[in-house]
C-alpha cells in the first residue's frame, strides 16, 4: 500500500491577493482617519481664530461707545465693507510715537466704526510706514464673513456678532463632493454693560 503525504508547502496566489486586499483596505482606513483628524484640527483652529476676532470686535465696540445709550452703534451694523482694496485708515490709526495728529479731529465715532470694521474684516490695513496687519477675517478664515445685528442699537440691548467660514467636507480635498459646508460662531454682548470678569 502506497500512501501519498500531501502537505501544503506554500501559499497560493489567491491567498496572497486576499491578504493584499485586506492590507489595502486597512491602509485606506488609516489614511481616511488622518485626513479627518487634519480637518478637525483645522476647524478647531479656525473656530479659535473666529472667537478671538469676535472678542476683539466686541472690545472695539465698547471702546467706541461714547455713552451707555449711544446711537453710534448703528454704524457697526449699517457700514458694510464689500471690498478690502480701497481703505483709508490713516485718520483713526497711529503708530506708537507718531507726532502727526492732524487727522485725529476728523476721526468721529462713525469713522472709528468704519475703521474697526475694516480692520476686523480685512485686516490688511497699512499704516503710515507701510506696516500691514494681516489679522482680518478675510485673511485668517477661508470664506470668512462677518454679520453684526442689533434691534434697537441703543447700547442697552443685545448686539450679535456672527462670524462664518468654510469647512471642507470632502475627504481628499478634491472639492467636488457637494462643495464646502459653513461653520459659525456667534458672540452676543450688551455694549453698554461692562462684561463680567
Amino acid at each position: 500500500m502506497i500512501h501519498s503525504n500531501r502537505t501544503q508547502r506554500g501559499t497560493t496566489l489567491v491567498e496572497v491577493l486576499i491578504a493584499a486586499v485586506i492590507i489595502g483596505i486597512g491602509l485606506l482606513g488609516i489614511a481616511s482617519l488622518q485626513v479627518k483628524a487634519l480637518q478637525a484640527s483645522t476647524n478647531a483652529e479656525n473656530r479659535a481664530k473666529a472667537t478671538d476676532i469676535a472678542a476683539a470686535l466686541a472690545d472695539r465696540i465698547r471702546a467706541n461707545l461714547g455713552t451707555r445709550s449711544d446711537a453710534n452703534l448703528v454704524n457697526y451694523v449699517t457700514n458694510p465693507i464689500e471690498s478690502c482694496t480701497t481703505l483709508n485708515a490713516n485718520l483713526c490709526a497711529m503708530k506708537a510715537g507718531a507726532s502727526d495728529t492732524t487727522g485725529i479731529a476728523q476721526c468721529s465715532p462713525a469713522y472709528m466704526a468704519a475703521y474697526d470694521l475694516a480692520t476686523i474684516r480685512c485686516g490688511d490695513i497699512c499704516l503710515h510706514d507701510d506696516i500691514c496687519d494681516q489679522a482680518g477675517i478675510k485673511n485668517q478664515l477661508p470664506g470668512g464673513e462677518l454679520t453684526i445685528s442689533c434691534d434697537p442699537c441703543d447700547g442697552t440691548t443685545d448686539m450679535s456678532i456672527q462670524i462664518t467660514w468654510e469647512v471642507r467636507n470632502d475627504i481628499f480635498g478634491e472639492g467636488n463632493n457637494q462643495g464646502n459646508a459653513m461653520d459659525s460662531i456667534t458672540l452676543t454682548l450688551i455694549p453698554g454693560v461692562d462684561p463680567e470678569p
